[in-house]
């Protein structure tokens, strides 16, 4: 069983399907009647996780098998910088390619709980794919309001799945239209009894308690341990404030003695978070967004002051990425790990390197760092990644005659 608690005022909501606090308008937070996280391997996907996820009736269960994504560790390049203890949760192992199929599978159950007929959302791309894949599942309707400038590649994903795709102008780049977008959605969905599925707890608190079984799986795949610092990709926020939560709940249950320090990674062009925290100051939208790393532009992040909250609390740290760091990260993770994941997701690695660059990193700490998406996601940056390489034209005698490397 389950309540929600404002995580402003400390009032418990007593409307179980709010999505924010009547009193204040603050990010509700799903609290359990217990610390204890007993396991039921006999349900599908993170669904074994389910007496810490909001579902009161396990018959409602939509899943794909998302969850048990690998915790990989690196083979080349954690040591080619004395980082021996680096590992990669590869998240674009998921479904639809994604750890957004977490937040899918808890936010579409969730929805035929409550006996809904159609979600929507805002998405430029990986959420979008994860809820239209689920939503097909459950068979309910779904309407998205993408980016303007989403990869096509994403959107022809999502539009594979059959919910209807409109794509918002200036959406990503315009904090009035981020903005405009949210509360719109939210009012088409009151007017139709729809369930709005924004990626972010500020939005869609139930969902959310999907992403944290990240954080529940990397402790069981490091045997009950926690790691020492943790890189998280950051646009919205969600997704890091959902996984310091999971870790903090894994604690609480027994299962670990400490917990880790979290890193916000952002890119350079499009970073709230890290300017608010290089100030010591709440989030301020940025009026333009310069960067083209899909997945992680936001100019007014729903979940940015959370995030700062749980840097702080976990002593960690936030850092921006310029794209062209981003991109090599990318090719190297391909390359020399055989990680095939999104630039989005590819800041991670780039992070880690100027961080033990830095000295920040000493270079004894077990590491994780969190590949969100897979690199099928974004066609341009595959294009952009292998433009340089040959592809010669050969007779077929000639292979005899190919020269070892």
């Amino acid at each position: 069983m389950f309540h929600l608690v404002c995580m402003d005022c400390g009032r418990t909501c007593g409307d179980m399907t709010a999505a924010n606090c009547p009193h204040d308008g603050g990010v509700l937070d799903v609290r359990y009647h217990s610390a204890e996280i007993p396991l039921q391997p006999q349900l599908p996907g993170i669904w074994r996780y389910a007496a810490r996820l909001p579902l009161t009736d396990e018959k409602h269960i939509v899943s794909l098998g998302e969850g048990d994504t690998p915790l990989m560790p690196s083979s080349q390049l954690g040591p080619d910088i004395s980082l021996p203890q680096l590992y990669f949760k590869n998240e674009g192992l998921n479904p639809t390619g994604s750890y957004k199929d977490r937040i899918a599978s808890v936010g579409i159950s969730y929805l035929r709980q409550l006996g809904r007929r159609a979600w929507a959302a805002t998405s430029s791309g990986n959420a979008g794919a994860s809820l239209a894949a689920y939503g097909a599942r459950a068979a309910v309707d779904g309407y998205l309001f993408t980016l303007e400038r989403a990869p096509r590649a994403k959107i022809a994903q999502i539009l594979s799945y059959g919910p209807q795709v409109m794509s918002v102008k200036r959406l990503g780049y315009d904090p009035a239209a981020e903005k405009a977008t949210w509360a719109n959605i939210a009012a088409l969905c009151a007017a139709n009894d729809w369930l709005m599925l924004i990626t972010a707890r500020s939005n869609s608190p139930h969902a959310m308690e999907g992403a944290k079984t990240i954080a529940y799986e990397i402790c069981e795949q490091l045997y009950d341990q926690a790691p020492d610092v943790v890189y998280v990709p950051v646009g919205g926020g969600g997704l890091l404030s959902a996984i310091w939560k999971g870790f903090k709940e894994w604690r609480k249950a027994g299962y670990i003695d400490r917990l880790p320090r979290m890193v916000a990674v952002q890119p350079l062009g499009c970073d709230p978070i890290t300017q608010a925290w290089a100030a010591g100051r709440p989030i301020e939208p940025l009026d333009d967004c310069k960067s083209a790393l899909s997945g992680i532009i936001l100019t007014s992040p729903p979940d940015g002051d959370l995030v700062i909250q749980d840097l702080r609390e976990s002593d960690g740290w936030a850092l921006s990425i310029p794209d062209e760091a981003a991109y090599r990260a990318q090719s190297e993770l391909a390359s020399r790990e055989g990680l095939f994941v999104e630039p989005a997701a590819a800041v991670v690695w780039a992070a880690i390197k100027a961080d033990r660059q830095s000295g920040r990193l000493r270079g004894d700490e077990k590491i994780v760092g969190i590949l969100t998406g897979i690199g099928f996601k974004d066609s341009a940056a595959i294009q952009r990644m292998t433009d340089d390489k040959p592809l010669p034209m050969i007779e077929a005698d000639e292979i005899l005659h190919v020269n070892p490397r």
